[in-house]
């Protein structure tokens, strides 16, 4: 056989040996054997200065595998990526929070046509109280001794009952004055309602539309107290808001 032979041979076999070692072949997989086989045989042949097939062949083989192991990819495989950490959970959205009933009716602000009515007083279902409830009680409204003048430390109390007023828009009140026991039935009955007539001015010139009033007095005729001592007299003098229409 003669050199060229063996030596297309030897790179054959460089080829096939390289092949071998490796099935996902690369480029410099291929080159850097195929190179080691030629450099093998060559020192074989020219070191042992023979051309037998059988050593130049080793020598190519060795030369071969010499050449993928230098030119083997030595690098690690790139490791997974970390899984990425799970979402947190939503939070829950908070409960809507139930309409404000502002004056503690039982009817909810946007249903309330009268959202400032009194504590205790019963209403409809409009949230306004009903015909016949004293709206308010103004116990400590005083007058000058036989008289329907207001004395001025009864406004802030009057002034209260304006508050409740303007909270109710649309209830009509009847302004009721009521006297101790001291004096004549009919004299107490006319001072009373000349005093609920006081009450109403007064009312009206803090803005308080006069359709929605109206006076009348009880004189002495309809106690809250026995008008056997000082305490109980003063609780028998006061005036009271009922309501009329709503």
């Amino acid at each position: 056989m003669s050199k060229l032979y063996r030596l297309a041979a030897v790179l054959l076999l460089g080829a096939l040996a390289s092949g071998c070692a490796n099935q996902n072949i690369k480029p410099g997989e291929v080159i850097c054997p195929l190179l080691g086989s030629v450099a093998g045989a060559g020192l074989v042949a020219g070191g042992l200065d023979t051309d037998e097939a059988g050593a130049v062949a080793a020598g190519a083989v060795v030369g071969a595998g010499l050449g993928y192991f230098l030119c083997m990819d030595r690098t690690e495989p790139p490791k997974p990526a970390p899984k990425p950490a799970p979402r947190p959970a939503p939070k829950p959205k908070p409960a809507p929070k139930p309409p404000a009933d502002t004056d503690g009716d039982g009817v909810i602000d946007p249903n309330d046509d009268c959202p400032g009515t009194p504590q205790g007083v019963k209403v409809n279902e409009r949230g306004c109280p009903e015909v016949g409830e004293k709206l308010i009680t103004l116990e400590g409204v005083n007058f000058n001794t036989d008289s329907a003048k207001l004395r001025p430390e009864s406004e802030s109390i009057l002034d209260a009952a304006v508050k409740v007023l303007n909270e109710n828009p649309v209830v009509h009140v009847r302004v009721e004055g009521h006297t101790d026991s001291r004096g004549s039935d009919e004299y107490n009955r006319k001072l009373s309602d000349r005093r609920a007539q006081s009450v109403v001015a007064y009312l009206v010139s803090k803005g308080i539309d006069a359709g929605r009033l109206s006076a009348i007095g009880y004189g002495e005729s309809a106690p809250v107290a026995p008008n056997d001592t000082p305490e109980n007299m003063y609780k028998n003098r006061r005036v009271e808001l009922v309501v009329t229409a709503n």
